[in-house]
């Protein structure tokens, strides 16, 4: 039993000279999010293929579901009227309904 308040007590320790020490950068795979304007939660309900095709899209681009969700989400209430904009969404439409109908 000494052996585990030896433990306990060790990382005791160790979590409060962490916390005493702010100046030290974080992690490489740690992610600081304080200071985003983004301060509000939205909960959406998906069934599993909604979430399924969420997933997938994500993945391809290579980004994480509720950032894609918010892109999704954040480019339809205000569309973007130039060409290119139009193009990007056309392709990423069409890969979409590709990837749905090369999985059927």
């Amino acid at each position: 039993m000494s052996g585990l308040k030896d433990l306990l007590d060790a990382e005791g320790v160790a979590a409060e000279e962490a916390e005493a020490d702010q100046k030290s950068p974080p992690r490489a795979d740690a992610k600081v999010a304080r200071g985003h304007d983004r301060a509000k939660t939205l909960q959406v309900r998906l069934n599993e293929d909604e979430l399924g095709e969420l997933t997938a899209l994500a993945a391809d681009r290579g980004l994480p579901v509720s950032t894609v969700a918010r892109q999704l989400l954040l480019q339809s209430l205000a569309p973007a009227d130039d060409l290119k904009s139009a193009l990007d969404r056309l392709e990423r439409d069409v890969s979409a309904v590709r990837r749905k109908a090369l999985s059927a």
